[in-house]
């Protein structure tokens, strides 16, 4: 008997879940945007403009929060509403959207780029202020086909000389985007965007070991190596 009263408050929980879920919907889901960087244009923008629609029968108060799950390193999203534009850093609505029977909220998602081609996935969940439980997951694709992640088993490269002296040089068939380098305290030093036969200076930094962070065009650690630097000794 108890098992059977478990299933039933178990179904009664998803149903109305499922019911609340219903109050409103995105108009697109997912949202993409497939677009080619114009690098001559110092500061670029392009949007995926959407809107979440009030199905319910009553006012609604709705919220939404960003999530940033790959985003080609130089590019910064942000988000627009009912209220306002925010700024690339606000990633949690600071004011509440009142959203009338029958109407609607954009929930546009802008990515601006630096004359830097790339890609991004970003996820925008929207929800009741009054209850949590009730919410929706919008995926905003830019330059992406689907939500999965990129191949990078195929990505190769090669970093030489090591140990050296003032500067290394990388070899790499595709999808990186740029290289860190840190101290083994876990220090950012240095950064560098890459590019086809660029050799990388360090001159400036210490002798030491140092860690190199691959990244990738979708804006994901590939690879870690370490790097050795000794001066010339005379």
């Amino acid at each position: 008997m108890r098992n059977y009263l478990t299933i039933i408050f178990t179904f009664v929980f998803l149903f109305n879940l499922e019911a609340q879920n219903k109050r409103f919907t995105a108009q697109r889901n997912p949202c993409k945007e497939f677009f080619i960087v114009d690098t001559t244009i110092k500061y670029g923008d392009w949007a995926c403009r959407n809107i979440v629609t009030n199905t319910s029968g009553k006012i609604l108060k709705l919220l939404w929060k960003r999530e940033d799950v790959m985003v080609t390193l130089g590019w910064e999203p942000s988000v627009c509403d009912s209220v306002q534009c925010y700024a690339t850093f606000i990633k949690e609505s600071p004011t509440v959207n009142k959203i009338a029977v029958g109407g609607f909220m954009p929930a546009d998602v802008h990515v601006y780029y630096d004359n830097i081609p790339g890609s991004a996935y970003i996820k925008l969940r929207v929800f009741e202020q009054d209850d949590t439980t009730s919410f929706i997951v919008i995926d905003y694709l830019f330059n992406k086909e689907s939500v999965g992640t990129s191949n990078v088993k195929n990505i190769q490269l090669r970093m030489y000389p090591n140990p050296t002296t003032n500067s290394f040089s990388v070899e790499y068939n595709n999808g990186i985007s740029r290289i860190e380098l840190y101290s083994i305290l876990g220090t950012k030093v240095l950064s560098f965007i890459t590019e086809p036969s660029k050799s990388y200076d360090i001159g400036s930094l210490e002798d030491g070991l140092y860690m190199v962070k691959f990244i990738t065009t979708d804006g994901r650690p590939l690879r870690t190596l370490r790097l050795q630097k000794n001066s010339i000794r005379s």
